[in-house]
């Protein structure tokens, strides 16, 4: 008999195991589909904020699964991860341009990510142009 509750407990362990390899765990959050994916989710196309992905105001400063996308994330389900947020300037780095990252430094994006901010100004000087004349 002890051996079947052995045998039992082995296998709820293991299923147990399996069962979170499958969840993600408390992994990164990482930046929402709607963000990455080359479209215009929300048909604002339109010269002011380029309509896709990066140069989209609704993605530039919080592009993250768990807030706004392109389309309007419900209050409740914003900012609701204790996980750790991959980077903003990694974002606009990977996902934009040069001028999407200047832009960001201009205008104080990262002002409140101290290690952001000098990602960012390392960057910006690394692609010959110093970070003194990003418009604000």
């Amino acid at each position: 008999m002890e051996k079947r509750y052995k045998a039992v407990g082995i296998g709820f362990i293991l299923a147990l195991l399996l069962a979170t390899s499958f969840t993600g765990g408390s992994g990164e959050i990482w930046y929402s589909w709607e963000c990455i994916n080359g479209l215009d989710d929300d048909g604002d196309l339109n010269a002011i904020d380029g309509g896709i992905d990066v140069e989209d105001a609704a993605c530039f400063s919080y592009p993250f699964n768990d807030g706004n996308g392109e389309t309007v994330t419900p209050t409740n389900e914003r900012y609701t991860s204790s996980n750790e947020y991959a980077s903003l300037f990694a974002y606009h780095r990977d996902y934009g341009s040069f001028n999407t990252v200047c832009s960001a430094y201009g205008q104080g994006y990262y002002d409140q990510l101290p290690e952001q901010k000098a990602q960012a100004d390392t960057w910006l000087n690394e692609q010959g142009l110093p970070r003194l004349n990003c418009p604000p």
